[in-house]
Formats: C-alpha cells, structure tokens, sequence
C-alpha cells in the first residue's frame, strides 16, 4: 500500500507556517505601505527603507502570533471549544519550549532588523534614533506581552487599544516619519482609518471565541461589552474608519479618493454579517473578510496617492 504520509520536516515546516497565521500579514504589511504611500506623495519615498519597514512589520506580525500562540497555549485558554483555525502549541504540533525559544530568536532579529531601519532612514541623527528606538522597542513588547508574561494585556481588556496604536498610529503615522517627512504634517487621519479596520479585526476574533475566553479567565472588551454591543461596536470602527478616510481625503482636496471608498464595500458587507450572525463559523469566515478587505483598501488607498 503507498504511503502518503508526508516527510518529517515538511510536517515540522508546515506547523510552523500554520503558527505563523500567514493570512494575518497582509494587513501589517498594507498599513505600512499607506504609510510610504503617505511619503510618496510627498515626494519623500525611498526604495531601502520601504523593503526594511515591510520586512519589520512582517517579522513583528509573526512575533506577534507566535507569542499568542505560546501564550493562549500555556494559559490554557486555546481549549477545545475554541473556533477557527488549530493552534500549534495547543494540538501538540509544536512544543512549547519550541516556540518560547522562536519568540526570542525573533524578537532579536526584530531588533536588529529595526536598528538597520533607523540606520538607513535616520543615519547618526540622535534625537529621531531614540524616539523611534523607543517606538521600536515598544512595538516588540506590545508583540509579545499581548498573551505572554505575569499580566498580558490581552487579557485584561487593552488589546484593542494596542492593536488601534501599533497597527494604526505606528504602522502608518510611524512609517511616513521613517522617510525623513515633516512631523508636523503626520497623517493622523489615514492612520486611525487603519487602525479602526485593524481593530474591527480582532474586535471579530474575540466575539468569536466569547465562550472560551470566558470559560477561560480571559477578559477582552468584546467580552466586557457582551453580544450585541460587541457587534455594535464593530459597526462603529468601521463606520470610522471610513469617517476618517473621507474627512482627510476631503480636507485635503483629493475629491478623487472619496471614489475610491467604494472598494470597501466588502468591509461594509462583512462588518453587517458580524453584527446579524451569532454563528462562530460566520465569525470565522469574516476574520479573514475583513482583514484582506482592510489591507486592499491600505493598499488601494497607497498606490492611489502615488499615482493619482
């Protein structure tokens, strides 16, 4: 009888391929091509330091994922009433000590990716290397204490709020500074735009496993809000985001952009579907509607500042 039982390694690669949640990355990677995007547009942009932030933002995504991976897994909260795709921690696929040891080693190539970064953006100028050395060291930090550590925050109710800073403010208001563009024209409004979408990610996430979080000590806003102004709440960052993207595009004479909104309609079609299904299968399906539905319009949005 032939065996189909696939070789070891290709096993091993496969798990932790499934650990690194690849369908998260689009959205980081998007919010900081807006942020280059942003420059562009004003004549700011740099090849290098575009390829080094993206390449950042995506290790910092897989940190991230890792270290909710370890963390759910430990604390026991990735039990099996949870909905969506396997944790790799959790099934056994990968040891613990395994992935304790990749959150480190790629904590420090997050690092020393983010030292090249600032090197190539900033050069020796001392007071930009300490504030985006700071924001760098934070963002790490934020990655891994979200499940990890004595008291993560994710469990106390401010992941939204960080995942609202480092995927909104950060990734594109952050990214735009890398360049070397004026502080004092950041994009505050494009930058929340992403961070809304971001949040109504992981909004999602968390009203899909209400059940198991509370089965399992762990406290999200969602769980704070309860059902339905959990999904009251997700209409909101949508309606937001869009707000933000409008007032800016208008404030800022670009009448052509508000065209251009209309890409996310699947944002508004799947934020309806959150609000009216009670389903975790539902829930499920639009965690990955809204995050590819997010980052297009990220990128839409880019590449329209570039070239319109």
């Amino acid at each position: 009888m032939r065996n189909n039982k696939s070789p070891r390694w290709i096993e091993g690669v496969r798990a932790w391929l499934r650990a690194a949640r690849l369908r998260t990355l689009p959205l980081a990677c998007s919010a900081v091509a807006l942020g280059g995007g942003l420059a562009a547009a004003e004549g700011y942009f740099r090849p290098p330091v575009f390829v080094l932030s993206v390449l950042t933002a995506v290790l910092l995504q897989v940190l991230s994922n890792f270290a909710n991976d370890y963390g759910d897994a430990v604390r026991g909260a990735d039990g099996p009433g949870r909905v969506g795709p396997r944790r790799s921690v959790a099934s056994g696929e990968l040891s613990a000590a395994a992935m304790f040891r990749a959150v480190l080693l790629l904590a420090g190539l997050c690092l020393a990716l983010g030292a090249a970064l600032l090197t190539v953006s900033f050069g020796a100028d001392p007071v930009r290397w300490f504030v985006f050395l700071a924001l760098g060291l934070a963002s790490v930090a934020a990655a891994v204490l979200y499940t990890m550590g004595r008291r993560p925050y994710g469990y106390r109710g401010y992941g939204d709020f960080c995942v609202f800073v480092f995927f909104g403010l950060v990734a594109v208001a952050g990214s735009y500074a890398l360049y070397g563009a004026p502080l004092v024209r950041l994009p505050g409004l494009p930058a929340c735009a992403a961070g809304f979408f971001a949040t109504a990610v992981i909004n999602i996430n968390n009203i899909r496993d209400m059940e198991n979080d509370s089965a399992n000590g762990k406290e999200t806003l969602a769980l704070r809000l309860g059902p339905r102004r959990a999904r009251m709440y997700h209409l909101a960052l949508i309606g937001l985001g869009l707000a933000c993207w409008a007032i800016w595009l208008a404030a800022t004479g670009r009448w052509w952009g508000l065209a251009l909104l209309a890409s996310a309609f699947p944002l508004v079609h799947s934020a309806w579907r959150v609000y009216s299904s009670l389903r975790p299968d539902v829930l499920d399906a639009q965690l990955r509607v809204t995050s590819m539905s997010a980052g297009f319009v990220n990128s839409l949005m880019a590449l329209a500042l570039v070239w319109l």
